[in-house]
Protein backbone atom coordinates (compact mmCIF):
# COMPACT_ATOMS: atom_id res chain seq x y z
CA UNK A 1 0.00 0.00 0.00
CA UNK A 2 0.88 3.65 -0.21
CA UNK A 3 -0.42 6.08 2.37
CA UNK A 4 -1.71 9.64 2.17
CA UNK A 5 -1.35 11.75 5.31
CA UNK A 6 -3.68 14.68 5.98
CA UNK A 7 -1.36 17.01 7.93
CA UNK A 8 -4.28 18.88 9.51
CA UNK A 9 -6.32 15.96 10.86
CA UNK A 10 -3.50 13.44 11.08
CA UNK A 11 -5.65 10.88 9.27
CA UNK A 12 -3.84 8.42 6.99
CA UNK A 13 -5.67 6.96 4.00
CA UNK A 14 -4.18 3.82 2.49
CA UNK A 15 -4.34 2.67 -1.13
CA UNK A 16 -3.44 -0.95 -1.92
CA UNK A 17 -1.76 -1.98 -5.16
CA UNK A 18 -3.45 -4.64 -7.33
CA UNK A 19 -0.44 -6.96 -6.87
CA UNK A 20 -1.60 -9.87 -4.71
CA UNK A 21 1.88 -11.08 -3.76
CA UNK A 22 4.64 -9.11 -2.07
CA UNK A 23 4.73 -5.76 -3.85
CA UNK A 24 7.59 -4.46 -1.66
CA UNK A 25 6.96 -0.80 -2.49
CA UNK A 26 10.24 1.09 -2.27
CA UNK A 27 9.60 4.58 -3.68
CA UNK A 28 6.51 6.75 -3.92
CA UNK A 29 6.98 10.07 -5.73
CA UNK A 30 4.31 12.65 -6.63
CA UNK A 31 4.24 14.05 -10.16
CA UNK A 32 3.28 17.63 -11.11
CA UNK A 33 -0.12 16.45 -12.45
CA UNK A 34 -1.14 15.08 -9.05
CA UNK A 35 -0.48 11.43 -9.77
CA UNK A 36 1.85 9.41 -7.55
CA UNK A 37 4.32 6.95 -9.06
CA UNK A 38 5.70 4.04 -7.11
CA UNK A 39 8.11 1.15 -7.55
CA UNK A 40 7.21 -2.43 -6.61
CA UNK A 41 10.55 -4.03 -5.90
CA UNK A 42 8.99 -7.42 -5.24
CA UNK A 43 7.24 -7.71 -8.59
CA UNK A 44 9.27 -5.52 -11.03
CA UNK A 45 6.34 -3.18 -11.57
CA UNK A 46 5.74 0.54 -11.69
CA UNK A 47 2.50 1.79 -10.21
CA UNK A 48 0.55 4.98 -10.85
CA UNK A 49 -1.97 6.32 -8.35
CA UNK A 50 -4.72 8.45 -9.89
CA UNK A 51 -6.04 11.22 -7.59
CA UNK A 52 -9.42 11.20 -9.34
CA UNK A 53 -10.19 7.50 -9.12
CA UNK A 54 -7.84 6.90 -6.17
CA UNK A 55 -6.84 3.64 -7.82
CA UNK A 56 -3.40 2.30 -8.70
CA UNK A 57 -2.56 1.05 -12.21
CA UNK A 58 0.44 -1.25 -12.56
CA UNK A 59 2.93 -1.59 -15.40
CA UNK A 60 4.94 -4.80 -15.60
CA UNK A 61 8.61 -4.81 -16.55
CA UNK A 62 11.27 -7.53 -16.54
CA UNK A 63 13.90 -5.23 -15.02
CA UNK A 64 14.06 -4.51 -11.30
CA UNK A 65 12.31 -1.49 -9.82
CA UNK A 66 13.92 0.33 -6.90
CA UNK A 67 14.17 4.13 -6.79
CA UNK A 68 12.37 6.49 -9.16
CA UNK A 69 12.42 10.08 -10.35
CA UNK A 70 10.10 11.94 -12.73
CA UNK A 71 11.63 14.28 -15.29
CA UNK A 72 10.21 17.55 -16.62
CA UNK A 73 8.57 15.73 -19.54
CA UNK A 74 6.72 13.32 -17.27
CA UNK A 75 8.99 10.38 -18.08
CA UNK A 76 9.46 8.03 -15.14
CA UNK A 77 13.04 6.91 -14.48
CA UNK A 78 13.75 3.99 -12.15
CA UNK A 79 16.74 2.05 -10.93
CA UNK A 80 17.37 -1.63 -10.49
CA UNK A 81 18.39 -1.80 -14.08
CA UNK A 82 18.12 1.82 -15.23
CA UNK A 83 14.98 2.33 -17.29
CA UNK A 84 12.68 5.06 -18.54
CA UNK A 85 8.90 4.66 -18.75
CA UNK A 86 6.72 6.68 -21.11
CA UNK A 87 3.23 7.04 -19.52
CA UNK A 88 1.68 8.16 -22.81
CA UNK A 89 2.55 4.96 -24.66
CA UNK A 90 3.01 2.64 -21.70
CA UNK A 91 6.47 1.58 -22.87
CA UNK A 92 9.76 0.96 -21.07
CA UNK A 93 13.16 1.91 -22.48
CA UNK A 94 16.01 -0.05 -20.89
CA UNK A 95 19.37 1.69 -20.68
CA UNK A 96 21.49 -1.29 -21.69
CA UNK A 97 24.78 0.18 -20.46
CA UNK A 98 23.37 0.47 -16.93
CA UNK A 99 22.03 -2.97 -15.97
CA UNK A 100 22.54 -2.26 -12.29
CA UNK A 101 22.01 1.07 -10.55
CA UNK A 102 20.94 2.23 -7.09
CA UNK A 103 20.73 5.98 -6.56
CA UNK A 104 19.27 8.30 -9.17
CA UNK A 105 18.96 12.08 -9.59
CA UNK A 106 18.05 14.59 -12.30
CA UNK A 107 19.99 17.75 -13.08
CA UNK A 108 18.57 21.07 -14.28
CA UNK A 109 19.13 20.08 -17.93
CA UNK A 110 17.10 16.90 -17.53
CA UNK A 111 20.08 14.55 -17.57
CA UNK A 112 19.79 11.47 -15.37
CA UNK A 113 22.59 10.71 -12.92
CA UNK A 114 23.01 7.31 -11.30
CA UNK A 115 25.22 5.46 -8.84
CA UNK A 116 26.27 1.82 -9.11
CA UNK A 117 26.29 0.10 -5.70
CA UNK A 118 28.99 -2.50 -6.21
CA UNK A 119 32.70 -3.03 -5.54
CA UNK A 120 33.86 -1.33 -8.75
CA UNK A 121 30.83 0.96 -8.87
CA UNK A 122 30.89 4.18 -10.79
CA UNK A 123 28.62 7.19 -11.12
CA UNK A 124 27.29 8.16 -14.50
CA UNK A 125 25.05 10.32 -16.63
CA UNK A 126 22.42 9.55 -19.24
CA UNK A 127 22.08 12.40 -21.72
CA UNK A 128 18.51 13.67 -21.76
CA UNK A 129 18.40 14.02 -25.56
CA UNK A 130 20.50 11.17 -26.90
CA UNK A 131 20.34 8.67 -23.98
CA UNK A 132 24.10 8.29 -24.33
CA UNK A 133 25.70 6.94 -21.16
CA UNK A 134 28.94 8.32 -19.70
CA UNK A 135 30.45 6.74 -16.59
CA UNK A 136 33.06 8.13 -14.21
CA UNK A 137 35.24 6.17 -11.78
CA UNK A 138 35.58 7.80 -8.34
CA UNK A 139 39.09 8.01 -6.80
CA UNK A 140 38.10 5.41 -4.21
CA UNK A 141 37.48 2.58 -6.64
CA UNK A 142 35.84 0.31 -4.06
CA UNK A 143 33.68 2.93 -2.37
CA UNK A 144 30.32 1.40 -3.35
CA UNK A 145 28.47 4.57 -4.51
CA UNK A 146 24.92 4.45 -3.19
CA UNK A 147 22.69 7.53 -3.11
CA UNK A 148 23.29 10.50 -5.40
CA UNK A 149 22.10 14.11 -5.55
CA UNK A 150 22.66 17.14 -7.80
CA UNK A 151 22.74 20.57 -6.18
CA UNK A 152 21.37 23.82 -7.61
CA UNK A 153 24.74 24.65 -9.20
CA UNK A 154 24.92 21.32 -11.03
CA UNK A 155 27.51 19.72 -8.75
CA UNK A 156 26.97 16.00 -8.21
CA UNK A 157 27.20 14.50 -4.72
CA UNK A 158 27.19 10.83 -3.87
CA UNK A 159 27.55 8.59 -0.83
CA UNK A 160 30.45 6.13 -0.84
CA UNK A 161 28.86 3.58 1.46
CA UNK A 162 31.77 1.24 2.12
CA UNK A 163 34.39 3.93 1.59
CA UNK A 164 33.01 6.07 4.42
CA UNK A 165 33.21 9.17 2.25
CA UNK A 166 31.03 11.66 0.45
CA UNK A 167 32.07 12.20 -3.14
CA UNK A 168 31.79 15.41 -5.11
CA UNK A 169 31.90 15.53 -8.90
CA UNK A 170 32.06 18.61 -11.10
CA UNK A 171 30.54 17.75 -14.51
CA UNK A 172 32.19 20.77 -16.11
CA UNK A 173 35.77 19.86 -15.23
CA UNK A 174 35.06 16.12 -14.72
CA UNK A 175 37.00 16.25 -11.47
CA UNK A 176 36.28 14.44 -8.23
CA UNK A 177 36.82 15.46 -4.63
CA UNK A 178 36.20 13.18 -1.66
CA UNK A 179 35.43 13.99 1.96
CA UNK A 180 36.30 11.41 4.61
CA UNK A 181 33.60 11.17 7.25
CA UNK A 182 34.29 10.77 10.99
CA UNK A 183 33.75 7.59 12.96
CA UNK A 184 34.80 3.95 12.77
CA UNK A 185 32.20 2.95 10.18
CA UNK A 186 30.52 6.05 8.69
CA UNK A 187 28.60 4.13 5.93
CA UNK A 188 26.81 7.17 4.42
CA UNK A 189 23.47 6.22 2.90
CA UNK A 190 20.81 8.85 2.21
CA UNK A 191 21.89 12.33 1.12
CA UNK A 192 20.17 15.70 1.23
CA UNK A 193 21.30 19.18 0.21
CA UNK A 194 19.99 22.25 2.02
CA UNK A 195 19.49 25.83 0.84
CA UNK A 196 23.05 26.75 1.92
CA UNK A 197 24.52 23.93 -0.23
CA UNK A 198 25.47 21.91 2.84
CA UNK A 199 25.23 18.15 2.41
CA UNK A 200 23.37 16.07 5.00
CA UNK A 201 23.77 12.32 5.27
CA UNK A 202 22.58 9.40 7.34
CA UNK A 203 25.06 6.80 8.59
CA UNK A 204 23.52 3.33 8.57
CA UNK A 205 25.90 1.53 10.91
CA UNK A 206 26.68 4.41 13.28
CA UNK A 207 23.01 5.45 13.51
CA UNK A 208 23.75 9.16 13.23
CA UNK A 209 23.01 11.98 10.83
CA UNK A 210 25.81 14.30 9.79
CA UNK A 211 26.37 17.49 7.87
CA UNK A 212 29.21 18.25 5.49
CA UNK A 213 30.10 21.89 4.99
CA UNK A 214 31.96 21.93 1.64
Amino acid sequence: KIGQLDPVSGVITEFPVPETGTAAIHSAVPAPDGTVWLTEQGSNKLGKWDPKTQKITEYQDDWGKHTLRIDANGQVWSTGGLSRFDPKYGTFTHIADVPNAYGIALDKDGNTWFAELRKDGRIGKVDAKTLQVTKYQPPTATGFPRRIQVDSEGTVWFAEFQGGKIGQFDPKTERFKEFQLPGEKPTPYALGIDADQKVWYSSEWMDVIGRLDP
